[in-house]
């Protein structure tokens, strides 16, 4: 399901803490078998990124991911837990350090990153699935050009099979509406080591 999207944001705001959202419809998850546990996600550098990320080690004092079950597409709102159907799973929570260089630039499109791996795996059993990301600042500036690949807004799919919202501060309850971020999510369980979500 991977191609390159061809779009680009900055990297979810590496040196402030951020609050931020991703909703994915479950068309897009049908290649992970109901009761398949998820134990990580990673992103990839937009194609026209000039350099690896990050440019020396990186650290986040908290780095906390959440997963739970989504709303349908229409019902989704810029306050963060209403989107959540059922309570969430926090998946991690605490520092979390990526290497220098762990994602790649330079290809089209990019190899997805290091995992950011799960202390308690996600059990999917279908659905919407939403991804919630709560993080401090890292221990680095924002380096320049450093651009995550995403599907904007004006996408036709946008709202219909993938939804981001974003906020300032790793405690927010609202945010604002934001471009999606394309994931990738490792889910041993299932018949393909590794799973992308992207546009098509």
């Amino acid at each position: 399901m991977a191609s390159t999207i061809g779009l680009n944001t900055f990297i979810r705001d590496t040196g402030n803490p951020r609050t931020g959202q991703l909703l994915i419809d479950a068309n897009e998850l049908a290649g992970i078998p109901s009761g398949s546990s998820i134990t990580g996600l990673t992103f990839r550098m937009w194609t026209s990124n000039p350099a690896a990320f990050p440019p020396s080690a990186a650290t986040w004092s908290d780095y906390t991911i959440n997963i739970g079950p989504g709303v349908a597409f229409g019902s989704q709102t810029t306050t963060f837990a209403s989107n959540f159907t059922a309570a969430p799973t926090t998946v991690r929570s605490g520092p979390l350090t990526i290497p220098a260089s762990s994602f790649p630039a330079g290809s089209t499109p990019n190899p997805f990153g290091a995992y950011i791996a799960f202390t308690t795996p996600y059990v999917y059993t279908g659905g919407n699935l939403l991804v919630e990301i709560r993080h401090s600042g890292s221990d680095i500036a924002n380096p320049a050009n450093t651009f995550l690949e995403v599907a904007a807004t004006s996408d036709p799919n946008y709202g219909v099979r993938f939804w981001g919202a974003t906020a300032t501060g790793s405690t927010a309850t609202t945010g604002a509406q934001a471009n999606f971020t394309v994931v990738q999510f490792q889910a041993p369980g299932t018949p393909v080591e590794v799973l992308s979500f992207s546009v098509e």
